[in-house]
């Protein structure tokens, strides 16, 4: 379990009740990595989402001929890892621990279960989930199109 009070301080959940926070920190588990540690790999199936609580972590995504490239930075307060909430098996990008990195981790099958249980709490948390998509792929998009790596706009559009 996450303490509570940690988990509040996350700007993605002061969107939500109280109640439905106090429900994602019992689900959640609290994890750590170091600085250039692996956090997921693009490609590989995950069932972890993660709150970024303390930290910085960087997506990176393959592209064909060529080197990885850092799509986006993620920090305290954001969501990282969404594919398993939307029934994708495998990762759309690598993320790193840029920084040493404290995050809670919630399994996106408890997640789901609980808001099949109770739909209110599902729609409230999808609704944040959504938000953060939109905004992810809003910075994504313009840091690419500020580089040289125009081309591959459409391939990291869905950048975990």
């Amino acid at each position: 379990m996450v303490p509570l009070e940690e988990l509040e301080s996350v700007s993605l959940m002061q969107q939500l009740k109280p109640a439905y926070t106090k429900q994602i920190a019992s689900l959640a588990r609290l994890v750590e990595f170091e600085a250039n540690e692996s956090i997921f790999e693009e490609g590989q199936p995950e069932q972890l989402v993660y709150l970024v609580l303390n930290g910085d972590v960087v997506l990176e995504i393959k592209v064909p001929d060529s080197e990885s490239i850092q799509v986006h930075r993620v920090g305290p307060g954001e969501l990282l890892g969404w594919s398993p909430l939307l029934g994708h098996r495998a990762m759309t990008a690598t993320a790193r621990a840029r920084t040493r990195c404290r995050l809670a981790a919630l399994d996106a099958t408890l997640i789901l279960a609980a808001g099949e249980r109770d739909p209110k709490f599902g729609m409230a948390f999808f609704r944040c989930l959504a938000g953060a998509l939109a905004e992810r792929l809003h910075a994504t998009r313009l840091h690419l199109a500020g580089g040289h790596h125009h081309r591959i706009v459409a391939v990291s559009e869905g950048a975990d």
